[in-house]
């Protein structure tokens, strides 16, 4: 959510051109900052009363059009803030990220980013896939039953343990 409306922008630059273009009695009248006023100012001469406009939730832009910006931005020597009003964007911030990605990065650096928690490694390793020969069987098969010794080697000792110590106790 915006904190001010379009129909207060408008109120705001109405006041202001009503009042000889006075920028620190609007500014004092509606208690803005002077970076505030100065962009909506600079909104409105440059788009009129449609760029005070409240543009809504996040975009999400193309990396194609990222890259785009960010070569007009290079190539024509424009300030994030004059390329805010030649793009349309609300503020200079998108602008800046954009370029400082670029900077660090190249052009990877406007690709989306993947999001959320990665995936988790299974637990246990997959079963291997089913033999294809008979020897391969019957290796498989002499590996799942060392498998089971062992584990009934372990759940003795683990019995005998506790018998021990029912004994001592």
């Amino acid at each position: 959510m915006t904190k001010y409306n379009q129909s207060f922008k408008q109120q705001v630059i109405e006041f202001y051109l009503q009042n000889g273009k006075n920028r620190s009695l609007t500014r004092q009248h509606f208690q803005l900052a002077k970076t505030t006023l100065e962009r909506w100012i600079s909104q409105y001469n440059h788009n009129g009363f449609n760029g005070l406009a409240v543009l809504g939730k996040r975009r999400i832009y193309s990396s194609e059009f990222k890259l785009y910006v960010v070569q007009t931005v290079k190539n024509r020597q424009f300030s994030a803030e004059y390329a805010t009003l030649y793009f349309n964007f609300s503020n200079s911030g998108i602008i800046s990220q954009w370029l400082q990605a670029f900077d660090k990065q190249g052009i990877n650096g406007l690709f989306p980013k993947p999001k959320g928690r990665p995936t988790m490694k299974p637990k246990y390793p997959k079963m291997p896939p089913p033999p294809k020969t008979e020897e391969e069987r019957l290796r498989y098969r002499i590996l799942e039953l060392e498998a089971e010794n062992a584990i009934l080697k372990k759940l003795q000792e683990l019995n005998q343990a506790k018998m021990r110590k029912k004994q001592m106790s």
